[in-house]
């Protein structure tokens, strides 16, 4: 399994998905990960990751300043996000391991992690996609604040465009996390065949508690360097939250996660805003069950959020946009409240916390429907079939699954 991230703590949402499949495909498969990590990363304590899998870790360059990013944008064909992936000693740990060991099945999570393969494998690649990346730049494209970025964003988006197609292409199967990403991969790259690999969360971490929530206050979380987390609490301050004070003067937003951004701290420091950073913390589940309710305002972005699921886990109301619930399947009005209009979505807010017995009816239901459809045990089941189907293909021009086995170390 190759990833862009080291899994461990699981403290986001890549992280969190690549933990918990791991944890539960461990039970069946030998799992072999290598990971890109940063220096700083790499001195937390990674045992708890390393008893369910083989782990190499490998040093990744700092991101870049925006200037920086925005000069590699303009003297690059490939978008930057290709770039940041790659490195020798990546390729190099990939090359040696298919030399010393014969594997079953190569799982990648995320396109442009595909470029670290050699050209020719013997063997069967998964390339599942968290999110449709092109379009999670498009769309930001569209809103990004100040607007001189938007040119950029959509020279980003235009280059994946023309190479996340491509890696779908090159890999034996096409991991995609709701139907939807399915029919985006389908019409970017006819004939490329997918398969169900959904998010999940675990539902008997995640679970409502008896603590008293507070009616004034609602919850978001995310990493806010990644880029819709920060337009969206943005939005959300500028279009949203004034409309909700109007009425509630005493409510108030807090933020969970890490690295957020100079401009969300200012608005933290203004006690009148209403903006509260806590920061990232060990355990989300306090302030989730505390939560009056859990706001998720995104505008741009891709994929299947896991901090709704988290929510609805715990029994958090949630009210979403169109697009930050896509994906999932939900029901407005019976899993959670799905609004778009600043007004629309300011008067949902209000209305779940005026009404407790509204709020309740909302919260039940979530949680049961995130049992029933949205489990990590289901997603990794899922993936385990997926494995056994892709390492029993017999149009493969691989060595048997059992000759393999038999010399894996």
């Amino acid at each position: 399994m190759l990833t862009p991230y080291l899994p461990y703590p699981p403290v986001s949402g890549g992280r969190s998905r690549t933990y918990n499949l791991v944890k539960r495909l461990a039970r069946d498969f030998a799992i072999t990960l290598v990971c890109f990590g940063r220096p700083e990363e790499r001195t937390f304590d990674l045992a708890p990751l390393r008893a369910l899998c083989d782990l190499a870790v490998i040093n990744r360059p700092s991101s870049p300043s925006k200037l920086r990013a925005a000069l590699l944008s303009l003297t690059a064909i490939k978008p930057i996000t290709m770039r940041l992936y790659t490195t020798p000693e990546f390729r190099e740990t990939i090359q040696r391991l298919l030399r010393v060991r014969l594997f079953d099945l190569i799982h990648i999570e995320s396109f442009y992690m595909l470029q670290n393969l050699p050209s020719e494998l013997p063997v069967p690649v998964l390339l599942s996609e968290p999110a449709i990346e092109y379009l999670a730049w498009w769309r930001h494209a569209r809103v990004a604040m100040p607007i001189y970025q938007r040119p950029a964003l959509a020279l980003e988006a235009l280059k994946m465009r023309f190479f996340e197609p491509q890696a779908w292409s090159a890999a034996t199967l096409v991991g995609v996390m709701s139907e939807i990403d399915a029919q985006i991969v389908k019409r970017a790259a006819p004939g490329v065949p997918t398969v169900l690999s959904p998010n999940g969360v675990d539902v008997d971490y995640f679970k409502p508690s008896n603590i008293r929530r507070d009616p004034d206050s609602a919850i978001f979380m995310g990493d806010y360097k990644y880029f819709p987390n920060e337009d969206a609490v943005l939005y959300f301050m500028r279009e949203i939250m004034p409309l909700i004070r109007a009425k509630r003067p005493n409510f108030t937003l807090t933020l969970l996660g890490k690295d957020p951004t100079p401009a969300l701290t200012r608005l933290g420091s203004d006690p009148a805003k209403g903006l509260r950073i806590q920061g990232l913390v060990d355990d989300t589940r306090p302030y989730l069950n505390r939560a009056g309710l859990f706001i998720c305002p995104l505008r741009s972005g891709s994929g299947t959020r896991f901090k709704l699921l988290e929510a609805l886990a715990c029994g958090c109301p949630v009210v979403s946009t169109a697009l930050g619930a896509e994906g999932l399947g939900a029901q407005d009005g019976r899993h959670m409240r799905i609004v778009d209009a600043p007004q629309a979505f300011a008067d949902a807010v209000l209305r779940l916390l005026d009404d407790p017995e509204e709020a309740a009816r909302l919260s039940k239901h979530g949680r049961n429907w995130v049992v029933e459809r949205h489990s990590w045990a289901r997603s990794a089941a899922l993936l385990a079939d997926t494995y056994l189907s892709l390492i029993g293909s017999e149009d493969l021009t691989t060595p048997s699954p059992s000759s393999r086995r038999s010399r894996r170390r």
